[in-house]
């Protein structure tokens, strides 16, 4: 099974560097959501399926990337970026001399956000939106309609878990799962 995993386009709050979570900003107008080139090498291709985030800035850079999709997508708040709770909205700048923080920064694996959502529960949600891709898959496949790749776009963490969960043996924090705002990772599984 090929994954094409893409991460949504540029919003203000990436600009300012702010955790964006479960926050729902919108894409940057027109082109400077960064989304032209992977607009250019999208089109034209066949998918076997295709998965959303619900969160307004990965259904804007669907919309803007290949409109065409719109009717025949998943859309799937499992795909959320993890929750980071009262952390939303705010920069590393503004946390950093929050004890709580520097021990979720050291251990975010331990510690949970105020507000926010544990580490288990996103790794779990994930993990249950990869299983049930993979059966959809199988069941396409025996029917032949699954040799184009899936399009699944999403957030970078939601990217970085999947990888993790998909490739026995890599890490979350591994560096070819780190992909900016409007770019594409083509992962086999």
């Amino acid at each position: 099974m090929e994954l094409w995993l893409v991460r949504h386009g540029k919003t203000e709050w990436n600009l300012a560097h702010k955790y964006q979570g479960n926050s729902d900003p919108d894409l940057l107008p027109g082109d400077t959501s960064g989304l032209s080139s992977l607009q250019a090498l999208l089109a034209g291709i066949s998918f076997s399926a295709v998965y959303c985030s619900d969160l307004r800035r990965c259904r804007s850079t669907l919309e803007y990337l290949r409109p065409d999709l719109k009717a025949a997508t998943h859309y799937d708040a499992r795909l959320r970026e993890m929750n980071f709770g009262e952390w939303e909205g705010r920069t590393y700048e503004q946390l950093k001399h929050n004890p709580h923080y520097r021990n979720w920064i050291d251990s975010p694996q331990t510690v949970v956000p105020p507000g926010g959502e544990s580490w288990p529960e996103f790794e779990g949600r994930i993990r249950e939106f990869a299983g049930e891709v993979a059966v959809d898959y199988r069941k396409h496949r025996a029917k032949r309609l699954a040799d184009d790749p899936c399009l699944i776009v999403t957030h970078g963490g939601v990217i970085s878990m999947l990888g993790t969960i998909l490739k026995p043996g890599t890490d979350f924090w591994d560096a070819k799962y780190k992909i900016s705002t409007g770019e594409v990772l083509k992962l086999k599984v």
